[in-house]
């Protein structure tokens, strides 16, 4: 049985850094996957023709590929953004717990189903399927990540100086973020241009991050 830098012992299976080590590769794995999907135009870009017109004829097809593009950047940056926060919670504390572990599960699937819905909103941003599902993914691994730092506070596993307020803010922030990807997941069956939606995001997250200071108590 391992211990922590405390001297506390640590179930089998249950140390953090294995979770992080393994965490990582999956994130990296998913990161580099999504740009896999991006299509690219077929032929051999102009050898022997005309050059102007194969620069116009690759221009176009970029132009009418800028949605999967768009879809590519939107979610390698969320992506990023929840690889940052699972980082740093995992800096802070001593061991897992079995609903962390649990927590686990669905944040990974997420995490690496997340190139397939990106392909499919880089296909379509007016199909509402299309948007409701990589909406819905988004919303799932936000929420999932929400949880994993909730459980973290609350199963007493937090590192001596880890600032468990500023963890629970934390994870009503990822929660209201998730919600809010959950509405456009509905939104997408009754308007167009949800995609745009999408750029409020940081926004979002700073208007939860400061309603949640203000609310939790010290």
């Amino acid at each position: 049985m391992s211990r922590t830098d405390e001297g506390d012992p640590v179930a089998p299976g249950m140390t953090h850094e294995r979770f992080g080590m393994f965490a990582d590769a999956v994130f990296a794995i998913a990161m580099t996957l999504l740009v896999i999907e991006i299509p690219r135009p077929e032929g051999g870009g102009g050898e022997g023709g005309d050059r102007m017109a194969a620069a116009r004829e690759l221009w176009h097809f970029l132009g009418e590929n800028s949605g999967a593009f768009l879809a590519f950047v939107i979610a390698f940056l969320m992506l990023w953004a929840t690889w940052r926060q699972h980082h740093r919670l995992l800096d802070q504390i001593t061991r897992m717990t079995r609903w962390m572990s649990f927590l686990h599960i669905p944040l990974l699937i997420f995490v690496v189903l997340l190139p397939y819905p990106t392909a499919l909103i880089g296909e379509s941003t007016a199909n509402p399927l299309s948007v409701t599902l990589f909406a819905g993914s988004e919303a799932v691994l936000l929420l999932c990540q929400s949880l994993l730092v909730a459980a973290a506070v609350r199963g007493g596993v937090l590192r001596p100086g880890a600032d468990a307020r500023r963890l629970r803010v934390v994870s009503v922030m990822l929660g209201g973020i998730a919600a809010f990807w959950a509405l456009t997941a509905g939104l997408a069956w009754l308007m167009e241009g949800v995609a745009f939606l999408w750029m409020l995001t940081p926004l979002v997250a700073v208007v939860t991050l400061r309603t949640a200071r203000r609310l939790l108590p010290a």
